[in-house]
């Protein structure tokens, strides 16, 4: 057995998706309230419109609202009869879809008769090779274990230690610290000589205790 429900879905409106059963044989939409869809639009009239249940249909009336009910685009003026899909519109914003659902009640269904799988037949083993004893030497060949050839350990060579690097005498056969020795000697003198080269006359004279010609008398 087959039975119908209907219900009404917003589609567009404050509450979009919101759904409503007609399950009354009267249904009040409107702005206020105590109806049965209150809906929260100032276009939406206080008691918009009215959705009833005749002869398993679902009709439509508008309540005299002041902006209009339209039935797929159509302002009507009377009650229209409702089919699956339709559009109502309340005012400019507010659209509603018309559904109409079928369940069946009918517990009693005939299930497809289930099919059988055929039970698989027993393969019988597969035939196991005989090998001659001259075959079985062959075919055992690869897999024998082959100890692997000695290899005597190769000795690890020692380091050789490292000479101690020899000093180098310089030309001429002199050591090293007397060819340093000459050389600070040398800047020396050359040092002392620009000094006296240049030592005021005053200088000399306390150097020789002012007996050099020219020094004052004491």
């Amino acid at each position: 057995m087959t039975t119908s429900k209907f219900q009404l879905i917003m589609r567009s409106g404050p509450v979009p998706g919101k759904v409503v059963l007609i399950e009354k044989e009267e249904t009040f939409l409107g702005r206020d309230l105590g109806n049965d869809f209150p809906i929260s639009d100032p276009e939406i009239s206080r008691r918009h419109a009215r959705f009833f249940l005749r002869d398993e249909s679902v009709y439509v009336e508008d309540l005299g609202s002041t902006n209009g009910t339209f039935l797929n685009g159509e302002r009507i003026s009377s009650p229209q009869q409702l089919r699956k899909g339709d559009l109502i519109t309340l005012g400019e914003s507010v659209v509603l879809v018309f559904d109409k659902l079928e369940e069946t009640t009918d517990k009693t269904s005939v299930r497809p008769p289930v099919e059988t799988v055929p039970a698989f037949e027993h393969t019988p083993p597969l035939p196991v090779p005989h090998y001659r004893p001259e075959e079985m030497e062959e075919v055992q060949a690869p897999w024998e274990y082959q100890e692997p050839a000695y290899e005597p350990p190769v000795p690890e060579r020692a380091e050789e230690p490292v000479p101690p690097r020899k000093k180098k005498k310089a030309k001429g056969g002199l050591p090293d610290f007397v060819i340093i020795l000459l050389v600070a000697i040398a800047v020396l003198a050359v040092v002392i000589a620009v000094t006296m080269w240049f030592m005021p006359e005053s200088w000399w004279c306390a150097l020789f205790f002012d007996t050099l010609p020219g020094c004052p008398v004491p």
